[in-house]
């Protein structure tokens, strides 16, 4: 069969398409041309700047029978751009699968989402799950934790927090976290795709492990000075300085929102053998090179 990843220069896409084209062709859409070499060496077919056009993503779509719709997240300018980005993009993507005659849909959501949340990351996403639960598709929908990995947004800033002196964690630390591993998500979107089955349901996955926010800067760091917690207007000053760009709130409304786990286990339906917690923050910091005090 014919899959299609849209929206995979991202590291989810980078680790999914080397599992998909060991069975499958694979087709990626990508925005620029930057990003289509490195994943043409993963053995995928690019093509690059079709995702605003969906009569033009509608023609490489044909012969497709797995879109994985990877477009979005909550790193955007503004909330406008937001909305385009997670909403609007499942919108045209939808739109061209069932035009192109596409059979099941696969889509990467976040736990909380929800058309009526409060939060704008978290409602872009609820009513982008509509537009795919709503499709006339088969569908998996994939509502991910925090994502361990290179390139992940998340993991580069409680990184970048942890190695500050004192370090800071984003948000309260006493919430608990159970990131999972970049490759377990990508395992679960391969089964996905894959599963000889009529799919319609949505699934929660997260790492085997619960952190609290300082238990994980603990270990990344190790045992010593405790991290301090900002306020929200000294949170975003800080991380976007630690970043080097400014960031804007809603992305830190994501990074420092509790959990909500509500939709069937992932890892359990789609067969997925979870890392360890500790195991996936040491390859995402050896593959990314970057330094820490300890990663135990």
């Amino acid at each position: 069969m014919t899959v299609m990843v849209t929206g995979a220069s991202g590291p989810v896409g980078h680790a999914l398409v080397p599992l998909l084209v060991r069975k499958d062709e694979v087709r990626v859409a990508v925005r620029d041309e930057s990003s289509a070499e490195p994943l043409r060496a993963l053995g995928a077919k690019v093509t690059v700047d079709r995702l605003d056009d969906a009569d033009a993503l509608a023609e490489v779509l044909g012969g497709v029978f797995t879109l994985v719709h990877l477009v979005g997240g909550p790193d955007q300018p503004d909330e406008h751009a937001l909305f385009d980005a997670n909403h609007a993009s499942t919108v045209r993507a939808v739109g061209a699968a069932r035009e192109a005659g596409v059979r099941r849909i696969v889509f990467v959501s976040v736990p909380g989402a929800a058309a009526e949340s409060s939060t704008p990351f978290l409602r872009a996403k609820g009513l982008a799950e509509e537009v795919v639960t709503t499709s006339g598709l088969q569908y998996a929908v994939i509502r991910s934790a925090h994502v361990v990995g290179t390139g992940s947004l998340w993991f580069a800033a409680t990184v970048a927090g942890a190695l500050l002196d004192p370090p800071v964690v984003w948000g309260p630390g006493d919430r608990t976290l159970a990131p999972v591993a970049v490759g377990d998500l990508a395992s679960a979107l391969a089964v996905a795709d894959d599963l000889d089955a009529e799919l319609a349901g949505t699934w929660a996955l997260q790492g085997p492990d619960e952190v609290t926010a300082d238990g994980l800067v603990e270990m990344l760091t190790g045992p010593g000075v405790p991290p301090v917690h900002l306020d929200s207007e000294q949170c975003l000053d800080r991380l976007s300085s630690v970043l080097g760009r400014e960031v804007p709130s809603h992305v830190l409304d994501w990074l420092t929102a509790p959990p909500a786990v509500e939709a069937p286990d992932a890892a359990q339906f789609f067969g997925v053998h979870l890392t360890p917690l500790a195991d996936a923050i040491r390859d995402a910091l050896a593959a990314s090179a970057t330094p820490t005090r300890g990663a135990g």
